[in-house]
C-alpha cells in the first residue's frame, strides 16, 4: 500500500491499516439511521452531491477552487443544522461519534467505503470508488489496499459491528465469543488486534477469579467465595456462571430464598402474561442501579438467564417468562454499570398463570363464563359444584364454559390452567374460584295473539305463568323471545303500555303503529317474548252516508292528512265490506257504496300501512244510516157505477225493510181549495184543511190503510200528505204526482 496510503502520516492515531471493524459501540443503530436517509454511506451526508472526499490523513470535503477543509466537530454541527430534519438524529450520533474519538469518523467511513468495494463487480476499478464520492487523487490506492484486505462473510461482519457494544457494556463473555469469529491477528487492523487482545486478557481474569470462587466455596469459605464471584462478575457482567454462584451462595438451605442479610426483599408476582418483580426498599442510592435478572430451572438440564427491563412505573416486568417452568429473580447492585455487591434473590415461583378476566352470569337454570387464557397456557381443567356437589356434564370450550340444567343454589368454579413443563409433563396453576348463583327466574310468555275490536284490542297470551306478565313496547329493536334481563336502574325495562282500558281491552292511540312485546317480570330478572304489530290508523271525521238511486249510496267525509288510501267498511244484514280509495279517486269521482233498502252502517279509517299488523280501526268515524223506510200515499178514484163514479179513497203504504224502529211518525193529508181550474198545493200542514189523521202505530199494525176522501170540499182542491212526530226525518214519504192529487 506504501505512503500512498498514508501509513506514517496523517491526524494522531491514523491507521495503519484499513478497519476490519468499525470499533463504535451502537454501530448498528447509526447504520440504521443511515439506511433510513437512503445514504450509501456517512460520506454520503458530509458533502453535496458531486463533491469528494478525501480519506488518507482524515475526512476532507472539497470546497471551491479545489480547496480542502477537515471534517471537525464544528463542521458535523454545521452540517446537521444546514441538513436539519430527518438528517439531525444522523448528526448528532456523528457528533458524538467524532467527540469520544477523532479518529472514529475516517474509521466508520473507511469500512463502509471497503464493504461497498469488495461487494461490487468493478470495485477494483478507481472509477468505482469515484462514484462513492472518493477523491481521484487517491481513488487508486484506496481499492488496491481494499482488494488486499480480509473480506468478512455476514457471520464475521455481525461480530466485527457489535464487538465494541459488548465491550463497552461489559458483557466481555460476548465479546469473546464475537472475538471468536475475526482473524486473530486482527487483519491487518491495528486497533482492532489491540481489541482482540484487551478481551483474551480480561477473558483470562475473569477465569481466574471465578477458579478463586470456586476453590474457596470447596473449602467452605464463603466469604472469599463471594469475593471471587464478585470479581469475576465485575470483569464480565455477563459472565453466567459468576451470576449464578452468587445466587446460589445468598440462598438459605432450605432453599426459600432470601435477601442475604441487607434488608431488601425481592418479591416475583405473576400477571397473565407477564412477571413483575419488586424491590423493597426500592431506592439503593444517586449513585447506584439494580440490575435484575431471570433464572430460568429446568430439571437435568442447564439453568437459563435473561435480564429483565425496568417498568416506568417502577419495578421491572418479565414480558417473556418461560411458562410451565420455576424461576428466580435476582436483584444485583450496580455501580456504573458494574455489579457491585451480592444479588437479593426471590422465592422460586413456578410460571403458570390463572386465567385472567373471568366473567360469569346465570340464568334460568344455566351458568355461562367467560375468561382468557394465558398465551403460554395449553388448555384449562374447569370444574363446577353446586348444592349437590359436582356438577356433571359441564360443556367447556376456548375461554369459555356453559352449564345447563341446574337446579336454583349457589355454585363455586374452579379454573386450572395447564402448561407443558421442560420435561414434556404437565404442570397447573394454583387455580382461582369464583362463585356464581343460580337465580328463580320467571317462565317466559310462548305466544302472543292479538283481536282487534272497534277502538280497541284484546291480548292474549300463553306461558308466563308464575310471572308478571307485562305488554310493553320497547323504544329501539326489541330483545329476541327468551333473551334474559336483570333490572338495571341505568337502563330500566320499558313501563306497561299507557293504553287506555276498556270493556273490550285497550285502546290503542289513532295513527299509532307499535310493536307490542310480552315481559315476563319476576322481582329483578325478566325474559323476552313474543312480539306483534298492533296499527290504529288515525280516525277520518266529517263523516255523511247519504242513499242514492239504484241500490247506492254516496259517502263522503274530510280527508285525513298523510293518508294514501281511505277505507270505508260497510255493515250490513249480517255482512260486511270494504272499499279502498285514493285520494285522488276520491277528490275525482267521490266514493259510492252499493247497499240494499234495510239499515247498513260505515266505518271509515285510514288504510293500514303496515303488513302483517293487527288492524285497529280507531273510535268514531262510524255513519248510521237507518234502514230505507217509506210511506207511500195514492188517490185511488172510485169505481163507476151507471152515471156516475164513486167517491175516490186515499191509500196509505208503510213499506220498512228488516226491523221497524219503534217511534213512527204520524201521516197528516192536508187538502187546499183554490180558484180557477188549478189549485194551489199546501205548503205544510197547517196550509189548508186536514183531511186524514194516521197514527205510526195504526201504519205499522195494517201496513196498508184505505180510507175514502172524507166529503165536504167542493173541488177543485189539491191534496198534500205529511209525515209528522218523532221519527220523520228518518222515514221517507213517497208521494205521487202533483198532478194525481187536484180532485175536481
Amino acid at each position: 500500500m506504501g505512503l500512498e496510503f498514508g501509513h506514517d502520516i496523517g491526524l494522531r492515531r491514523a491507521l495503519r491499516g484499513l478497519p476490519l471493524a468499525p470499533l463504535v459501540p451502537r454501530y448498528g443503530q447509526l447504520v440504521a439511521e443511515q439506511r433510513t436517509l437512503g445514504l450509501r454511506h456517512i460520506g454520503d451526508a458530509l458533502v453535496e452531491r458531486g463533491r469528494s472526499l478525501r480519506v488518507l490523513d482524515g475526512v476532507f470535503e472539497e470546497r471551491a477552487a479545489r480547496r480542502w477543509h477537515h471534517i471537525s466537530v464544528d463542521r458535523l454541527r454545521e452540517l446537521g443544522a444546514a441538513r436539519g430534519g430527518a438528517y439531525g438524529p444522523l448528526f448528532d450520533r456523528l457528533e458524538a461519534v467524532q467527540l469520544r474519538d477523532p479518529a472514529a469518523l475516517r474509521r466508520i467511513l473507511l469500512y463502509q467505503l471497503v464493504e461497498l468495494l469488495q461487494a461490487d463487480p468493478q470495485g477494483s476499478a478507481p472509477a468505482t470508488a469515484v462514484a462513492l464520492g472518493v477523491c481521484p487523487q487517491e481513488a487508486g490506492g484506496l481499492v488496491r489496499a481494499a482488494a488486499v484486505r480480509h473480506r468478512l462473510d455476514g457471520e464475521q461482519r455481525r461480530a466485527a459491528e457489535e464487538l465494541e457494544g459488548a465491550w463497552e457494556s461489559g458483557k466481555v463473555r460476548s465479546a469473546a465469543r464475537l472475538a471468536a469469529l475475526l482473524p486473530a491477528d486482527g487483519g491487518g487492523d491495528t486497533l482492532l488486534r489491540r481489541r482482540l487482545a484487551d478481551i483474551a486478557a480480561r477473558v483470562a481474569e475473569a477465569d481466574d477469579a471465578l477458579d478463586a470462587g470456586r476453590d474457596a466455596e470447596r473449602a467452605g469459605d464463603a466469604g472469599a467465595a463471594e469475593e471471587g464471584y464478585l470479581r469475576a462478575a465485575r470483569l464480565a457482567s455477563d459472565c453466567r456462571r459468576s451470576l449464578l454462584a452468587l445466587v446460589r451462595l445468598r440462598r438459605p438451605a432450605d432453599d426459600g430464598g432470601g435477601d442475604g442479610g441487607s434488608g431488601e426483599v425481592l418479591t416475583a408476582r405473576l400477571a397473565p402474561e407477564t412477571v413483575t418483580v419488586s424491590l423493597s426498599p426500592a431506592a439503593r442510592g444517586p449513585a447506584t442501579g439494580t440490575r435484575v435478572t431471570r433464572l430460568a430451572r429446568v430439571p437435568g438440564g442447564r439453568t437459563g438467564t435473561a435480564e429483565i427491563t425496568a417498568s416506568p412505573a417502577g419495578g421491572w416486568v418479565d414480558h417473556d417468562p418461560p411458562f410451565g417452568q420455576e424461576v428466580r429473580y435476582a436483584a444485583f447492585p450496580l455501580r456504573d454499570g458494574r455489579i457491585d455487591g451480592p444479588p437479593v434473590v426471590s422465592d422460586v415461583l413456578l410460571v403458570a398463570p390463572d386465567v385472567s378476566a373471568l366473567r360469569s352470569t346465570g340464568g334460568r337454570g344455566r351458568i355461562d363464563a367467560t375468561w382468557t387464557e394465558p398465551s403460554g397456557a395449553v388448555g384449562v381443567r374447569a370444574g363446577l359444584e353446586g348444592p349437590g356437589g359436582p356438577v356433571a356434564g359441564v360443556e367447556v370450550r376456548a375461554g369459555a364454559l356453559t352449564a345447563t340444567g341446574l337446579d336454583v343454589g349457589a355454585y363455586v368454579l374452579r379454573l386450572h390452567c395447564r402448561y407443558r413443563s421442560p420435561d414434556g409433563g404437565v404442570v397447573e396453576s394454583a387455580g382461582s374460584e369464583h362463585p356464581v348463583s343460580v337465580d328463580r327466574w320467571p317462565a317466559p310468555v310462548d305466544g302472543l295473539g292479538a283481536s282487534a275490536g272497534h277502538g280497541s284490542v284484546r291480548f292474549s297470551w300463553s306461558g308466563g305463568e308464575d310471572a308478571d306478565v307485562r305488554l310493553v313496547s320497547w323504544a329501539g329493536d326489541p330483545p329476541e323471545p327468551g333473551t334474559e334481563l336483570t333490572y338495571d336502574p341505568a337502563a330500566p325495562w320499558p313501563a306497561a303500555l299507557p293504553w287506555e282500558p276498556v270493556a273490550d281491552g285497550l285502546v290503542p292511540p289513532p295513527g299509532s303503529v307499535t310493536r307490542v312485546s310480552a315481559l315476563a317480570v319476576l322481582g329483578l330478572r325478566a325474559v323476552a317474548g313474543p312480539g306483534l304489530l298492533v296499527e290504529c290508523p288515525p280516525a277520518v271525521t266529517g263523516g255523511r252516508a247519504e242513499r242514492g238511486d239504484g241500490g247506492r249510496a254516496r259517502v263522503t267525509f274530510d280527508w285525513p292528512d298523510e293518508a294514501g288510501e281511505v277505507a270505508a267498511t260497510v255493515d250490513q244484514d249480517g255482512g260486511r265490506t270494504m272499499h279502498r280509495v285514493t285520494r285522488s279517486t276520491y277528490f275525482r269521482e267521490g266514493l259510492y257504496v252499493d247497499v240494499s233498502p234495510s239499515a247498513f252502517s260505515v266505518t271509515l279509517s285510514a288504510a293500514p300501512r303496515t303488513p302483517d299488523a293487527v288492524v285497529v280501526p280507531p273510535p268514531g268515524g262510524g255513519i248510521r244510516v237507518p234502514a230505507d223506510i217509506a210511506v207511500s200515499y195514492r188517490i185511488v178514484p172510485g169505481a163507476r157505477r151507471a152515471l156516475r163514479r164513486a167517491p175516490a179513497r186515499i191509500r196509505v203504504t208503510l213499506s220498512c225493510p228488516g226491523e221497524v224502529p219503534e217511534e213512527l211518525p204520524e201521516f197528516v193529508l192536508v187538502a187546499r181549495a183554490g180558484r180557477g181550474r188549478d189549485p194551489i198545493r199546501p205548503s205544510n200542514h197547517t196550509d189548508g184543511t186536514t183531511l186524514l189523521r194516521l197514527d205510526g202505530g195504526e201504519l205499522h199494525r195494517e201496513g196498508t190503510v184505505e180510507l175514502p176522501v172524507p166529503p165536504g170540499l167542493r173541488p177543485p182542491y189539491a191534496l198534500r200528505g205529511f209525515l209528522l212526530g218523532d221519527g220523520a226525518a228518518d222515514v221517507r214519504l213517497d208521494e205521487p204526482s202533483p198532478t194525481n192529487l187536484v180532485v175536481r
